[in-house]
């Protein structure tokens, strides 16, 4: 694309939630660019929208959330008018994000291997067999000692800085354009 147009930009964007103790103006005027191949740090308190800001992105708001005004363009598409089915392609493909907890993005249920695998199969359409190949390689990319034998584990058999490795390797599988970490450096060790 043009070399000068931004990868995500915001701006003017009001984001409300409606409560029975009235209108919380969680985002109110925020504006920012992040052009490609740049790094982007956004600071604040506790409940200054950080993460509200990064739903409104995805469209993750919750049931009581929505988007008052303002915009939110994506490699030059709309997305706050995107249709639904469309911003499910690009949420966890072009744009992947790292919570905070590693147990809200993880489901306990399943091994790692078949949490990373999964999405390379929806997303990437791979092969169940390129996609465990895959899967190990992301863990040795981030360092995950045995990828092996901790693709066959499941979230609570693994240390927190672990499983915060294994989300970095789910969100970096599908080579995303953009991604969002929220507050991702929590449970980490410094080497990393």
């Amino acid at each position: 694309g043009d070399e000068d147009m931004s990868l995500l930009e915001i701006s003017n964007l009001h984001t409300y939630f409606k409560t029975k103790k009235g209108l919380v103006k969680a985002v109110n005027d925020v504006d920012f660019n992040v052009e490609a191949g740049r790094t982007l740090g956004v600071v604040g308190e506790s409940g200054s929208g950080k993460s509200v800001s990064v739903m409104s992105i995805i469209r993750l708001l919750d049931g009581n959330g929505y988007i008052d005004s303002g915009s939110i363009t994506f490699d030059g598409k709309d997305m706050i008018n995107l249709p639904k089915r469309e911003m499910e392609k690009i949420r966890g493909n072009d744009i992947s994000v790292i919570f905070q907890e590693p147990m809200t993005s993880l489901n306990p249920v399943f091994t790692v291997d078949r949490q990373i695998s999964e999405t390379l199969v929806k997303h990437q359409g791979m092969s169940k067999s390129e996609a465990a190949k895959k899967t190990i390689e992301m863990l040795k990319q981030v360092r995950i000692p045995n990828p092996e034998k901790v693709t066959k584990q499941y979230p609570h058999q693994l240390s927190g800085g672990m499983r915060q490795r294994v989300m970095f390797a789910m969100a970096l599988a599908c080579e995303p354009m953009l991604l969002i970490a929220g507050g991702p450096t929590t449970a980490l060790d410094v080497t990393i």
